[in-house]
This record gives C-alpha cells, structure tokens and sequence, in this order.
C-alpha cells in the first residue's frame, strides 16, 4: 500500500496531526507529499523521529503478517492494525482514534499472531503505552492485550514489541 503524509487542511476541509498523519502513512509505503517549507521546526524533528522510526520496522510492515484489531468501520471511535514480522521477532501496534466519544478510554487490544511461550519487550514511539511492565509473555499479550492512553479527536500511536531471545 503506498501512503502519503500529506498537507492540511485536507480535501474534506479536516486537520489532523502530524504524528496522526505519519502513522496512518507508516502503515504503508511511507512517502511524503506535504510541502516541507510550510513545515515548522517541531514537524520537522517529528519527522525526523517518525521517519527513523519507521526504518526500524519497515520489513514487518512491508512483509509481515497484518491483524485487524479493530476495524475503522466499526461503529466506535477507534481503528487499530497489528503487524507481526514473518519471523515473529517483530510486532507493532497502530492505533487511532478520530473522535473521542464521552470522555471514555480506550478498552485493552488484545494482540494476535504472537508465540504465546516467547516474552516481548515493548516500546511506545509517544508514552501513550499504560502497561507500566516493558516485558510481557506472548501469552499475556494476546489475552490481555496493551493498554493505551488516547484522548481527544485524533489521536494516535504505535508500540513495537521485540521478541526476546
């Protein structure tokens, strides 16, 4: 899927973040296509980040295995994808939430694909994760889930997990 962090307001008159933006387009091909001259020093250190970022995790999201966590046709206020690498030692979580209804928080995402015998490290790109613990089991994970703190319309993250060895 090729993807594309693009200028705002967009053609149906909405502005969203820039960290909102560059992760929806990390879950593809990531390009840009935003005019970089119009970009202030703080986009362009998030950028920066966002980009390096996404270098490390590129192949799983290239060529890993894609989970539909919770569908952006749902009827709530949330979309998450999971990515795991083809040789598991690799996942990362997106999640997304365009309009936060009733002041509610986001429910745990329980992960899939994981080996549920193996422990992963997780890391947050943002400090959005709420699981104070950085080392869960697989099994933990998938029946679990992560927890993570998004408030407000357009919000997002991602968490990459790395299998220990």
């Amino acid at each position: 899927m090729s993807a594309w962090v693009t200028d705002v307001p967009s053609m149906n008159g909405r502005s969203t973040p820039l960290q909102y933006r560059f992760l929806v387009a990390m879950q593809g091909a990531l390009g840009i296509g935003a005019n970089l001259n119009h970009w202030t020093d703080a986009d362009q250190s998030l950028a920066t980040k966002m980009i390096a970022t996404y270098k490390r995790i590129r192949p799983t999201i290239q060529t890993g295995n894609l989970y539909r966590l919770i569908s952006p046709t749902s009827n709530n206020d949330l979309a998450s994808t999971e990515y795991v690498s083809q040789d598991g030692r690799q996942a990362v979580v997106f999640a997304f939430r365009h309009s936060q209804q009733y002041n509610t928080t986001v429910p745990p995402l329980p992960l899939r694909g994981l080996n549920p015998n193996a422990t992963y490290t997780l890391e947050s790109v943002d400090n959005k994760l709420q699981d104070q613990q950085t080392a869960l089991s697989g099994a933990y994970l998938m029946s679990h889930g992560v927890t993570l703190n998004l408030r407000g319309d357009y919000d997002s993250t991602a968490v990459i997990l790395q299998r220990q060895q």
